[in-house]
């Protein structure tokens, strides 16, 4: 039988060529973040409102569900943007490109709204998505930062998310497109929370574990007193007892 080889470290003397070479001072560190501020806000002054107005109006208008989808970076984003939707009580989930095209595509109606996150506008599972979506009846939005590109070209509506350019330094690893994505689509959130009028009894509702669900449990509990005697077990499960 055999084995896998083991993990190769290095020497000594090599650590510490390693540790004389990779280091970063305070000036570096200071400048990059300096850098990204000057980025992010580079998409602060250039986003067009009346897009993320028409888009944010698309999601509250949503009668089925606001299904998001993308590849790599791109789409652990929109994984995180519908999650969040989800904490506000707003049907989302997230679409995995590929599967979609073997199978899971099934879920989408007419009544659904699907979001497509690529920062070029050029991703090919997105665009392979993009008929077989149509051909479901969903209405799609296509969020991209490269203008001009396919996918917004292909959807029914698209929201340019401007970039300046990446943090890396070969313009290449996607940090600060990422960031924009993210940015853009926990803000839009929040509009959609405020545009529901979301109470906190209801936010704290969907997050029985955490602090702010703890808090209004141990509420509801003393206002209500008889809910303890009656259903001890699961009130000690819910409070962390």
């Amino acid at each position: 039988m055999g084995s896998l080889p083991s993990p190769a470290f290095p020497d000594a003397a090599a650590k510490h060529s390693l540790d004389e070479s990779s280091h970063i001072d305070e000036s570096a560190l200071t400048t990059l973040f300096k850098s990204q501020q000057s980025h992010l806000n580079f998409f602060f002054e250039h986003i067009d409102h009346s897009q993320t107005l028409a888009f944010t109006r698309a999601l509250l208008n949503a009668t089925g569900t606001v299904f998001f989808t993308g590849v790599g970076k791109s789409g652990f984003v929109a994984h995180k943007i519908s999650q969040t939707l989800v904490s506000l009580g707003i049907r989302s989930a997230f679409l995995s490109p590929v599967d979609a095209l073997h199978g899971d595509i099934g879920i989408l109606t007419e009544r659904d709204v699907l979001v497509l996150l690529s920062k070029s506008g050029a991703t090919e599972e997105l665009l392979h998505l993009v008929p077989c979506a149509r051909a479901k009846g969903a209405l799609l939005i296509a969020l991209t930062s490269v203008e001009g590109n396919a996918l917004a070209a292909a959807c029914d509506m698209a929201v340019h998310l401007p970039l300046q350019r990446e943090l890396c330094p070969f313009n290449l690893a996607p940090v600060t497109s990422t960031a924009i994505q993210m940015v853009f689509g926990d803000t839009v959130a929040i509009a959609l929370m405020e545009a529901r009028n979301l109470t906190k009894e209801e936010y704290a509702a969907n997050h029985p574990a955490g602090k702010i669900g703890k808090s209004l449990i141990f509420k509801v509990l003393f206002l209500f007193p008889c809910m303890y005697i009656c259903f001890p077990l699961i009130c000690c499960c819910l409070i962390g007892i």
